[in-house]
């Protein structure tokens, strides 16, 4: 699989937070919840994007340098226009209680998480309408949680880097304009000067 930066297609971690859960008689219950917002950026100026569903994971690494999943998500597909941004916000209940997520990691201060995106995507050109391939795409970022708060320890979002399956090929889209252009003007101005050169023929005879 070749694999290459998507420059249009932005993903990043606004915000991050994990909190307990409590039983109603106040005990620990062996669950978590972390709420997230996620946005995704369009910055291409003449391609729209297609989402098919985002499957997000969330995991943590323990001392050992292990990545734990805890929890997934799936935020469902949707179209994005040109230079656009979507948020997306919301939470996921984990399948380890917080506290025993924290203990695991083996820093005094930070536990760190890893989400991980993946989706597939395709693109349209504004101008002539047409369709890339669908194209699989993954995104990750590592998130640094304060161990007594629960929350993102940078207060800046997150850029998840990402990979693309192919990058699409704007050859295609070259070539499609052009044809658009052709069939637009040269092909009109052809019929035309060739019904005035029957035209004038016909006058002659």
């Amino acid at each position: 699989m070749s694999a290459v930066d998507q420059s249009s297609i932005k993903f990043s971690l606004e915000d991050y937070y994990i909190a307990g859960v409590e039983s109603n008689d106040g005990s620990n219950l062996n669950q978590s919840i972390i709420y997230f917002k996620h946005n995704l950026a369009n910055d291409g100026e003449e391609t729209g994007i297609y989402y098919d569903n985002l499957n997000l994971t969330f995991s943590y690494y323990t001392g050992e340098g292990i990545i734990v999943p805890v929890g997934n998500y799936t935020i469902p597909g949707f179209r994005q226009g040109v230079k656009a941004e979507t948020d997306r916000k919301d939470f996921v209940v984990t399948a380890q209680g917080w506290q025993e997520i924290s203990n695991m990691s083996v820093s005094s201060d930070v536990v760190v998480f890893r989400v991980d995106l993946a989706t597939a995507v395709r693109f349209r050109h504004y101008i002539t309408g047409i369709k890339s391939k669908r194209l699989r795409t993954m995104a990750w970022c590592k998130v640094e949680v304060d161990r007594i708060t629960g929350k993102k320890k940078s207060n800046k979002a997150i850029q998840l880097k990402h990979m693309i399956e192919r990058h699409p090929n704007c050859g295609w889209i070259i070539f499609a304009f052009i044809i658009f252009l052709l069939s637009v003007f040269v092909v009109p101005c052809l019929v035309f000067i060739c019904f005035g050169v029957v035209f004038d023929y016909c006058m002659d005879n």
